[in-house]
């Protein structure tokens, strides 16, 4: 019986040693790849589990509580983009590919015919400029993008050389001044960027 025991215990340690043996040759003739993709996987699903595991933030749709969302990312540094420096300003449309990624991480859905910009000026400073196809006679945002990139000589102007429209802003300064307006005279300006596209920024010029 002690024979047969000591013969089991042989024969355990010898398959060990060779299970071994062949993952390590596996992993050093070859096989570097293998191990490598079982780390990513093990990686990619920590990584997973670290999302899932974030508090998602409640939906905001009214124009308020974007404005509202927007600053608070800026405040408590939810989104890179927006707690930055740049040396001039950088605005970000919520029609763009990165409107639409912060939109997705700020879990903003903005309401049929909407649209809204974001504008970071050197200093820290954040201005909010929503636009309401409600309280634009019906014009949807895009479309408002779209005729204006095509034809911006078809918009008339004011005084002042500025194509007038309705917005609600929020205005965001690091000196403390935080103020949001409702239903506010706001007008179309080219990018900052130079880009040749439209910006929406509070005030009649």
């Amino acid at each position: 019986m002690r024979k047969e025991k000591g013969q089991d215990i042989i024969e355990y340690a010898l398959m060990l040693a060779v299970v071994v043996g062949i993952g390590f040759g596996i992993y050093s003739y070859g096989g570097q790849g293998i191990a490598n993709s079982i780390s990513t996987v093990f990686n990619n699903a920590g990584n997973l589990l670290e999302e899932v595991g974030k508090e998602k933030l409640p939906v905001v749709s009214s124009a308020d509580d974007i404005i509202k969302r927007l600053r608070d990312a800026r405040d408590q540094g939810l989104a890179d983009i927006l707690t930055g420096n740049p040396d001039s300003p950088i605005d970000i449309d919520s029609d763009s590919e990165t409107g639409r990624q912060l939109a997705q991480t700020l879990n903003i859905q903005t309401q049929e015919g909407d649209g809204w910009f974001a504008r970071v000026n050197p200093g820290h400073s954040l201005i909010i400029s929503y636009y309401s196809a409600a309280d634009n006679g019906g014009v949807p945002f895009d479309q408002l993008k779209r005729d204006y990139a095509k034809h911006p000589e078809n918009y008339p102007e004011d005084s002042t050389g500025h194509y007038k429209l309705y917005i609600d802003e929020g205005y965001f300064y690091d000196n403390g001044k935080r103020q949001i307006y409702h239903k506010v005279p706001g007008h179309i300006e080219p990018s900052p960027d130079g880009s040749g596209g439209m910006s929406i920024y509070p005030g009649p010029t």
